[in-house]
């Protein structure tokens, strides 16, 4: 089983699954689909000639140039692709960067292996005006593992850590299925408390933060309001939020504050009775750039301590399905903002619409009835998910110490400032570096 792209009547002419993606010649594969002959020719020629678009230029002048130009404007104007082709590649970029191809540099996805860039010679390696996640791609990146459960495991770890009466068992292989006492979060007399269902309201130097003798804050639950005094306090959640729960903040920091528009994303979960569809069909991940979600996988084969995945195709199985808001045209914060809005009016009655609509049309001819064949559908909203990273299209190229990252995350009395927002950065190392920062901030007081 293979990758497929789905090309959808309503930006293409017609539905129609093309499969064999890395496994047949591109003219081969695109003969089928509902695309121009000069669009086929085109997208093939990307995919497969090393044609050198940038001649009579250095490998550091050409990797400049195209620090300064979308992906699309790369293969508009220096490429020559016919515009009948954009529309294939326009969401290619949307998982990664939580925009179009429009916004994000040709530089950018170049570390990613987007095609079009063979014949180009570029020397390996980070470059000036790379954004947070190319320049770390281009050096070498790390290790990726996906936990069956995505990221909770390493919730769990650090529970287990930190309160280990609450998740039984040791080491990585049996956390994954491990249960949570959650009796056991907050306990009196314990050095760690966790307390769930409770929203920071309000926090406050007490004193001032010049002389401040500590913390005050206010948090809701359960429809009540609490007050707690802290000797120091750590903000880790999103850092937009922290100048309406600081109001006497000063002005410079809270603009800096709010100039960190986090990506929304909606990661969407279908359980399915059985993928014999997908087999039928010969794939197991499909593009769909013209559709409600982009990209739509089986679930990631993931062994690890008793937790074993499904072999069967007539076994249930999860699809993993990626919708990205995005208002192409318009820079990265900007878009950034409206697909707050968007998911904030979506009702998940719309999201059913489209998810049954989708997987009906790119899967009925493997046999898939969207009725009998769904059985569960979990829609994760995530209208603030990755951290902001700068983008050279449209953000400024600021001096060390003055980026609003850095600005905002000074502290404020006896308040630090975490999340990976203060790291510019949406991975999980840059969230753990900005809490140790956070923390020591607190120690050198």
């Amino acid at each position: 089983m293979g990758r497929g792209v789905f090309f959808n009547r309503e930006v293409f002419g017609a539905d129609k699954l093309v499969a064999g993606v890395g496994k047949r010649p591109w003219r081969e594969i695109l003969a089928a689909a509902p695309l121009t002959a000069r669009a086929q020719a085109d997208i093939a020629r990307i995919y497969e000639e090393a044609i050198d678009y940038l001649p009579g230029l250095t490998s550091a002048q050409k990797k400049d140039r195209l620090s300064r130009v979308s992906y699309r404007d790369f293969l508009l104007k220096i490429a020559g692709v016919d515009p009948a082709a954009i529309p294939y590649f326009q969401a290619m970029s949307q998982d990664e960067w939580g925009v179009g191809v429009d916004a994000v540099s040709a530089l950018d996805v170049w570390t990613f292996d987007f095609p079009g860039f063979q014949g180009l010679k570029l020397a390996p390696g980070s470059a000036p005006r790379m954004g947070n996640t190319a320049d770390g791609y281009a050096d070498g990146g790390s290790y990726t593992f996906h936990f069956p459960d995505g990221n909770a495991t390493i919730a769990r770890l650090l529970v287990r850590k930190l309160i280990p009466a609450a998740v039984p068992g040791r080491g990585v292989e049996d956390a994954a299925t491990a249960g949570v006492d959650y009796a056991q979060l907050d306990k009196p007399g314990q050095n760690v408390r966790v307390r769930l269902s409770s929203i920071a309201v309000g926090v406050r130097n007490i004193g001032g933060p010049e002389a401040s003798r500590g913390v005050e804050i206010a948090y809701s639950r359960r429809g009540e309001l609490f007050r707690v005094h802290a000797k120091d306090c750590v903000l880790a959640g999103y850092n937009m939020m922290i100048p309406y729960l600081c109001p006497d903040m000063s002005r410079a920091q809270k603009d800096a504050l709010h100039y960190l528009v986090k990506i929304p994303l909606v990661y969407t979960t279908v359980a399915i009775r059985n993928w014999r569809a997908f087999k039928a069909l010969g794939v197991s991940e499909i593009y769909a750039p013209g559709c409600y979600h982009a990209t739509m996988r089986l679930n990631p084969v993931v062994d690890i301590g008793s937790y074993t995945s499904v072999r069967s195709p007539d076994d249930p199985i999860l699809v993993r399905m990626v919708r990205v808001p995005c208002t192409p045209g318009l820079d990265e914060r900007t878009q950034h903002r409206l697909g707050h809005a968007d998911l904030l009016a979506t009702s998940l009655e719309t999201f059913e619409r489209n998810i049954r609509d989708q997987l009906g049309r790119t899967l009925g001819p493997g046999g898939f009835d969207p009725a009998r064949d769904i059985t569960a559908i979990t829609v994760n909203r995530w209208p603030h998910g990755y951290a902001y990273e700068y983008n050279p299209l449209f953000d400024p190229q600021w001096k060390p110490g003055q980026a609003p990252h850095e600005i905002g995350r000074a502290r404020f009395g006896r308040i630090a400032i975490a999340n990976s927002d203060s790291g510019a950065a949406a991975y999980t190392d840059s969230a753990i570096d900005q809490a140790w920062r956070a923390v020591n901030d607190l120690m050198q007081a």
